[in-house]
């Protein structure tokens, strides 16, 4: 039997958990996975989110995201939760498959040097004032040449892209693997973003796509 892969890409503040409900009832996948670990599954379900001690970054950027998320009738993390619950409504097992999100954003500020941490506080700021047109028209150009974007991104700053991008390919590649031989047919939600990092690492799978610009 035939053992298939759905790649479905989403962006973390749009508003597009209805097209999650409809692709897992559709699909009616053996398991679904998404782009989550249990801790953080756990707080985007609960009231407490956001609380506790965490690194400065990981603060300020959950604080413009939700910022974001809600210029554009969305919640951020919404997707995740949506296909958390259509999957447990519909009995379907669920996989929780990327790394520790507080481990990545502490490892990424020990890294980065003062400069690039004030760069990218600057960039996530002006974030804020990008247009849902300008944002769409993005993630076109990447879902046509995501590689050429990747690589410029590479160039200005590798760090970023080594954990944010590279490592959590890697783990989330190996986590869908096993789970893949475990299962003939797997739905698993993913930031457009390793797209075709993950496409690229599980090419030995049957892989079906469903882009971020599908679904909005």
């Amino acid at each position: 039997m035939v053992v298939e892969l759905i790649l479905v890409g989403v962006g973390h503040v749009f508003d597009i958990r209805k097209k999650i409900e409809e692709i897992i009832e559709e699909e009616k996948p053996d398991a679904v996975a998404v782009e989550l670990d249990f801790n953080r599954a756990l707080a985007l379900q609960s009231k407490e989110r956001g609380r506790g001690k965490v690194n400065f970054l990981y603060y300020v950027m959950a604080k413009l995201q939700n910022i974001i998320a809600k210029r554009f009738s969305g919640e951020v993390g919404g997707e995740m939760i949506s296909a958390i619950n259509k999957a447990r409504s519909m009995g379907i097992p669920l996989y929780y498959i990327d790394m520790d999100s507080r481990e990545i954003i502490n490892k990424l500020w020990s890294n980065l040097s003062f400069r690039k941490k004030i760069s990218i506080l600057l960039s996530s700021f002006l974030s804020l004032f990008v247009s849902r047109k300008r944002i769409e028209r993005e993630i076109k150009n990447f879902e046509k040449d995501g590689e050429k974007t990747i690589k410029k991104f590479e160039k200005e700053m590798p760090e970023l892209k080594r954990i944010l991008i590279d490592e959590r390919n890697e783990y989330m590649a190996n986590k869908l693997r096993d789970i893949l031989n475990e299962n003939n047919k797997v739905v698993a939600i993913v930031g457009e973003g390793h797209i075709v990092g993950l496409k690229s690492l599980l090419n030995d799978f049957e892989i079906k796509i469903i882009h971020l610009s599908q679904l909005l």
